[in-house]
């Protein structure tokens, strides 16, 4: 497998190309956590989960799959959030975000039952 420079991944990111940021920063970050790493992984998990979210429309099982990887995201970056430095308080502010969403898309999906 090739690694892609966190350069490269957040050039991916900013293209628009989410689900190929995001699974090329994962085998990084299994090996390395500094500071651009965490901060790449939290930024593509970020737009992973909300595309995640947007997948959620209703009680398919393909639409409940979604939104529970998009629940195994938050968790995970619930935990990298206290890692990463956040002066400007973007980091704790996408989160606020991110579960606000996740909780309207919880109400939505089970709206369609």
């Amino acid at each position: 497998m090739i690694h892609m420079t966190v350069k490269e991944v957040f050039e991916l990111r900013r293209q628009g190309h989410i689900e190929e940021a995001y699974n090329a920063i994962l085998p990084r970050y299994r090996v390395h956590h500094g500071k651009y790493t965490s901060l790449a992984m939290f930024w593509c998990a970020a737009d992973m989960m909300n595309l995640l979210l947007s997948r959620a429309l209703d009680t398919t099982e393909t639409s409940l799959f979604s939104l529970q990887e998009a629940e195994k995201i938050y968790l995970s970056l619930q935990r990298l959030c206290s890692k990463i430095p956040d002066e400007s308080g973007a980091c704790r502010q996408t989160m606020l975000n991110l579960g606000e969403s996740l909780k309207a898309t919880r109400l939505r999906v089970m709206d369609t039952k």
